[in-house]
């Protein structure tokens, strides 16, 4: 019973996931704010500090949240997500905020850029398309040699409060960070990617405070 129950929590989980991209758009900043307690932010941020020059692609751009930031501090960005929906919430935030015309749709697979055109690309909690090689070989293509490629793969929050210690168990409940989450360190919850095979050499850093955790991968492509 007790397995039955998880399973249908993890397959409606599942569900909402897969439709904060698609009709329940307007509600992902919302739902990922409260969701983890406003670290969501400072996750996705945790990229600004490993960004180099100013020519920046943020692949799965979302509601465009962090490019905006980046626009907001001079960097030539450029957002791109395969969802008509998130696009369509990024525009009215970087509408508001006076910028146009840094939006693309498309896949990361056929990345719609020049050669060389990015020092960096950054990528915040993305799904299973990273993992592919073809993805990495398209974000190899555009960076710059020596340029790099910044993913925040995973992250968790740190039992401080009542509210993050009950989080932490319903998230564990539906597989988010594994069975339950417990015994498992960083490491064991991060993405393989396959970066050597597209020309990328990779290191692995975190970001954390008092309430949480990030895993970051800074992939340099080869010269």
């Amino acid at each position: 019973m007790r397995n039955f129950l998880a399973n249908t929590i993890r397959k409606f989980w599942l569900l909402i996931f897969q439709a904060l991209y698609y009709p329940l758009a307007p509600l992902y900043d919302k739902i990922s704010q409260y969701g983890f307690l406003g670290q969501w932010v400072k996750w996705q941020q945790s990229v600004l500090p490993r960004i180099q020059g100013k020519r920046v692609l943020e692949i799965g751009c979302g509601t465009g949240s962090l490019l905006k930031v980046l626009l907001e501090r001079k960097y030539r960005a450029f957002g791109l997500d395969a969802s008509p929906a998130m696009l369509g919430q990024a525009r009215k935030k970087l509408k508001k905020a006076g910028f146009e015309g840094r939006l693309v749709q498309g896949k990361v697979q056929h990345l719609p850029f020049p050669d060389n055109t990015f020092e960096t690309v950054v990528s915040t909690f993305p799904t299973s398309y990273i993992m592919s090689l073809e993805s990495l070989n398209e974000i190899q293509r555009v960076l710059y040699p020596g340029g790099r490629l910044v993913v925040v793969d995973t992250a968790f929050l740190k039992p401080y409060s009542r509210a993050s210690r009950f989080l932490i168990r319903v998230y564990g409940w539906v597989g988010v960070w594994g069975e339950s989450g417990k015994n498992k360190t960083q490491r064991d919850r991060t993405f393989y990617l396959p970066l050597a095979e597209a020309g990328l050499v990779r290191r692995d850093e975190i970001y954390e405070d008092d309430q949480g955790e990030a895993h970051i991968i800074v992939a340099t492509k080869v010269w």
